[in-house]
């Protein structure tokens, strides 16, 4: 930039004499400054064709085949206690639970477990001297025998006759006040010895149609009886409870039921099972029970995700080695009209689901499987449009590789830079698969230094006849400047596709010039020779007004820091052009 100053001096006394009118007037003089620059920096633009390198990735697909192996495994002693509601309002339920005790029974005999089985009732109400109320009851066993295991006879008729627990009791239940006391001290070793066992695990189960009144805070009770068997043992106890619906009760053929809130609470603490008193037929939900005090197991976790459709399951039921293994269907007879569902796979989980069919205790469980690849990661960044993918399905090479459609058979995963077969096909075991593609290239060098990385503007001519495209500064979406090495980088999603073409623009041109001296704002007179040859008249330069929205220059006074200071700055408009002249005229202030 080179500055040329002109000075002008009106002398105010020659204009007085000229005109004879002067008398006795002091003259004045006035000063008006000309600043004239010329525009020296460099416009440069750089042009690249976007070329790439030709990439072959080659895959063979191997995927994997895997056998699990399981055994499942029984509780080998359990001491369960049933606290069972013996308010007016339960004498259905209690028939219920009686007719349908087979249904725990089941599982519970098909395991081999050693069982205790005892009844308490949810009554706790005591006489002033602090005897209980209803004689028998407050945490005692019930029934006759107390305690129900293998040696007794009918098990079944047993505990037929003990659930009947009466319906005389008060209607302020303390189910689990009453399981607290019927394993505590002074109960366990008194009116209830025998029932516990050291090396069993502790079932409590709860049958209520109201919440629980239970004196303290329910969190006690959890720490008690996740303690109650030492520290790293919680999981051999389980709590369970038949209790009515949260958060609104139900309704059924025993009547209304409250919803259990406490016993809820309890049993999701736990992590045991709920289920609801309102069911007509507690068939089912016995049978769960029974599985579950059982400690019979209907998930399995696989070691690896399986395809579900490549999956066998075998059991051997008794455990006793190879020759017993049998092949046990998913559905039966088959899964487009099933009967029954003998398992399924539940990929969330990573897991092997018996539904209809459960193994017996000592089973032994074999889970076949396997699966392939259908995601193959590209080395290089991929043109989409340049991307072509063979296989041949046996990997022996002789026949010819078959081409594969994009979008029919794959699609490009430009996120993870991968090419992902999908609907139905997926290259076979052993398959040979050739990805080529051209790899882009990301960075393009500049060829002079950038002074002003704000006048950076990149472009794209995609070739197709649409011209060139602004492509906005965006490290995710478009392109960012690296200083170190002077590049224009492509570092997200977005590469200039092969066979485009790039035009990057930028100036290091003189935006801002010093005035030689401080003017008088309001007289500020900017003016611009665009090609710096003369003849033509200058443009003139309006000033900056953000209230109107007239862009324009911009004055900057004495008391701004440097560099701005007294200054005429160009930074809301076109900077000058190459050898052009900027003229600023004023009137010298002061």
């Amino acid at each position: 930039m080179k500055r040329v100053t002109e000075v002008v001096a009106l002398v105010g006394l020659l204009a007085c004499l000229l005109a004879a009118a002067c008398s006795d007037t002091r003259l004045v003089g006035r000063k008006t400054q000309v600043d004239s620059f010329v525009q020296e920096g460099d416009e440069v633009v750089d042009f690249f064709s976007q070329e790439g390198t030709a990439t072959v990735d080659a895959f063979e697909q191997t995927g994997f085949h895997q056998v699990d192996s399981f055994e499942q495994k029984a509780s080998a002693q359990i001491d369960i206690l049933w606290v069972i509601d013996n308010s007016a309002s339960m004498q259905e339920e209690q028939d219920n639970l009686a007719a349908n005790f087979s249904s725990f029974m089941a599982y519970i005999d098909q395991s081999l477990i050693d069982y205790h089985i005892g009844v308490i009732s949810t009554d706790m109400m005591e006489n002033p001297d602090g005897s209980c109320a209803n004689a028998g009851h407050c945490g005692q066993l019930l029934g006759n025998p107390r305690i129900i295991d293998r040696n007794v006879a009918d098990p079944e008729g047993a505990f037929s006759s003990n659930v009947h627990v009466g319906v005389s009791g008060g209607g302020f239940e303390m189910g689990i006040l009453a399981a607290h006391e019927a394993v505590s001290e002074p109960l366990a070793s008194g009116a209830n010895a025998g029932f516990l066992r050291p090396d069993a695990s502790l079932a409590v189960v709860f049958v209520s149609d109201e919440d629980d009144h239970s004196y303290g805070d329910i969190n006690y009770y959890v720490r008690f009886f996740s303690a109650f068997k030492g520290v790293g043992n919680e999981r051999r106890v389980i709590v369970a409870a038949i209790v009515g619906d949260v958060p609104d009760g139900c309704s059924g053929a025993g009547g209304q039921a409250a919803p259990g809130e406490a016993y809820h609470t309890l049993v999701e603490q736990l992590g045991g099972t709920s289920a609801s008193i309102c069911a007509d037929d507690f068939s089912v939900t016995l049978e769960q029970l029974g599985l579950t005090v059982a400690g019979l197991s209907r998930k399995f976790l696989l070691s690896r995700e399986p395809d579900p459709g490549a999956v066998s399951v075998r059991v051997d039921e008794d455990g006793d080695g190879p020759g017993g293994f049998v092949d046990i269907p998913e559905c039966s007879p088959d899964c487009s009209n099933p009967i029954s569902r003998n398992w399924r796979i539940d990929l969330g989980e990573n897991a092997l689901f018996f539904v209809d069919y459960v193994p017996p205790p000592q089973a032994l469980i074999e889970v076949e499987y396997s699966n392939v690849d259908n995601v193959f990661p590209l080395s290089g960044r991929g043109d989409r449009s340049t991307i072509v993918v063979t296989v041949d399905p046996d990997g022996d090479g002789p026949q010819p590789a078959e081409e594969k459609t994009e979008n029919q058979d794959w699609w490009y995963d430009a996120d993870n830079n991968a090419v992902v077969f999908i609907g139905d096909y997926v290259p076979p075991m052993g398959a040979y698969i050739e990805i080529s593609y051209s790899d882009l290239q990301r960075a393009f060098a500049l060829s002079h230094a950038v002074e002003n990385p704000e006048t950076l503007k990149v472009e794209v001519d995609l070739q197709d006849g649409s011209g060139w495209r602004l492509i906005y500064q965006d490290a995710a979406t478009g392109w960012m400047y690296h200083s170190e090495s002077n590049s224009v980088l492509f570092q997200g999603n977005y590469v200039p596709p092969y066979g485009s073409e790039l035009r990057v623009t930028y100036s290091n041109l003189v935006w801002l010039f010093p005035l030689s001296q401080v003017p008088v704002e309001s007289s500020l007179q900017v003016t611009l020779d665009a090609d710096g040859t003369g003849p033509a008249t200058p443009q003139v330069v309006p000033r900056n007004d953000e209230g109107s929205g007239q862009a324009g220059y911009i004055y900057y006074g004495p008391g701004e820091p440097a560099p701005y200071t007294n200054s005429i700055s160009f930074e809301k408009i076109d900077w000058p052009p190459l050898n052009s002249v900027v003229t600023v005229s004023y009137t010298v202030g002061g």
